[in-house]
């Protein structure tokens, strides 16, 4: 067989003896330089210690006999600087636990104060959101009396006639439809008469229309000299419009009445002249108010028909809608005490189809009421004047059934009327031509 190329190998030409010879010559040198070096360091090491402890004897010999009172002082030094003790797993984890916990209470702190901010910015919101509404529809009740003033609404057929109204008590009284205005019934309607605390809802309407229901007003010292009944405001305490008005038409306060008339417009005298502007805008041609509340006073007069103007534009605004129809509300004062008012117009919880709204009663008015119903999408409001207890309420309620279950029909328009009678005529003729 063909042979590779040689190749050399070590200690190749020597004798057996002489080549282990070599090898354990090189196994001695390399086991025994290690151990010698590390003994050789070893020994010096001990040497160098030795020394320093020499030294450290001549020196601590030295401080001792110098000074004995400093030897002590750096003793109690020496314990003072004693190594802390090495904490448990268990301390360590509850120190860890309790940074944790001091985190997250910082982060729900400043989490409970943003939600904080975002609500009230949300309630802020909210409240321009229902100042707008109420502006809205106070503008659509101004347009609504401008339009009515411009184009008077239409007469409506109806399935009845006055004759066929229930017999009543009350001296004056007046039915109207609170959508178009139209009368079904009157009464006396025209008579002059004082009309008691009825003309709070010219009172209401007239705050509502000109100042900021949300708006704090302070009650005059003046208050004291209104006549019961009264909530109990005090000179000095301060509530929102909002919160009078409600008290005014839920309790017919006097003392509230007075407190918005003087406080919107600076007396009783320059707000009546607000009230009697309001009615003439309302068509009330027999009508003058002196006062917000209705107690007695000379010239002061309106009648049924103006008195049914008046609610039934009040009868329109969302706000007075909404707190002639309560059936109790509680009213606070600054100090904490809360009164429970309850609704003077019994009519209100003795028929299901009433939703509001005035009482009344003076000697030279007798007892008096305003009330509205709703069934289906007919509205009516009832007034009646010069009544006595228990007839006012029983007046009112028969009144208000009747007057909701008339069958009105909607008046046509002028054009639909023409285009009626223009089918007419074409019909007789196309018949004469037969």
């Amino acid at each position: 067989m063909p042979r590779g190329p040689e190749t050399t190998r070590p200690f190749e030409g020597h004798s057996l003896a002489l080549r282990f010879l070599i090898a354990f010559a090189l196994a001695v040198t390399f086991f025994a330089a290690g151990p010698v070096d590390a003994q050789e360091k070893k020994n010096e090491d001990e040497k160098a210690e030795s020394t320093e402890k020499k030294d450290d004897g001549k020196d601590e010999k030295t401080d001792a006999g110098d000074d004995d009172a400093e030897s002590k002082d750096g003793e109690a030094a020496k314990g003072k600087a004693e190594p802390e003790k090495e904490k448990t797993p268990e301390e360590r984890h509850a120190e860890l636990l309790e940074r944790i916990a001091d985190s997250l209470s910082k982060r729900m702190r400043a989490v409970a104060e943003r939600e904080k901010a975002v609500s009230e910015r949300e309630k802020a919101l909210a409240e321009r959101e229902q100042a707008l509404k109420e502006r809205e529809a106070l503008q659509d009740a101004r347009e609504k009396i401008i339009e009515d003033r411009e184009d008077p609404p239409k007469p409506q057929a109806w399935n009845g006639s006055p004759s066929s109204a229930p017999k009543t008590v009350g001296k004056y009284i007046a039915v109207i439809d609170a959508n178009t205005g139209q009368y079904y019934y009157e009464k006396s309607g025209a008579t002059k008469t004082p009309v008691a605390s009825t003309q709070k809802l010219m009172t209401a309407l007239v705050i509502c229309s000109e100042d900021e229901l949300d708006d704090l007003v302070t009650v005059p010292k003046s208050v004291l000299q209104v006549e019961p009944t009264v909530v109990g405001v005090k000179p000095g305490q301060k509530f929102t419009r909002r919160q009078l008005l409600e008290g005014l038409l839920v309790r017919s306060g006097n003392d509230l009445a007075h407190t918005l008339a003087v406080t919107s417009a600076g007396s009783v005298e320059a707000f009546a002249e607000k009230m009697n502007t309001m009615a003439r805008t309302l068509g009330m041609k027999n009508t003058h108010f002196n006062n917000p509340h209705g107690l007695p006073s000379e010239g002061q007069y309106s009648t049924a028909h103006d008195m049914a103007l008046l609610a039934r534009r009040a009868y329109q605004h969302p706000v007075i809608r909404g707190f002639v129809k309560t059936r109790q509300c509680e009213f606070k004062f600054p100090d904490g005490n809360v009164r429970t008012l309850y609704n003077t117009n019994r009519v209100l919880t003795s028929n299901d189809y009433c939703n509001g709204m005035k009482t009344g009663f003076t000697y030279a008015s007798g007892h008096c009421l305003v009330c509205s119903g709703k069934k289906g999408d007919q509205d009516r409001i009832v007034v009646v004047i010069k009544s006595y207890k228990p007839y006012v309420w029983s007046d009112s309620e028969k009144m208000l059934d009747w007057a909701l279950d008339l069958d009105v029909e909607p008046a046509q328009d002028e054009d639909q009327d023409r285009g009626d009678e223009a089918k007419a005529d074409s019909k007789d003729l196309v018949s004469m031509a037969r």
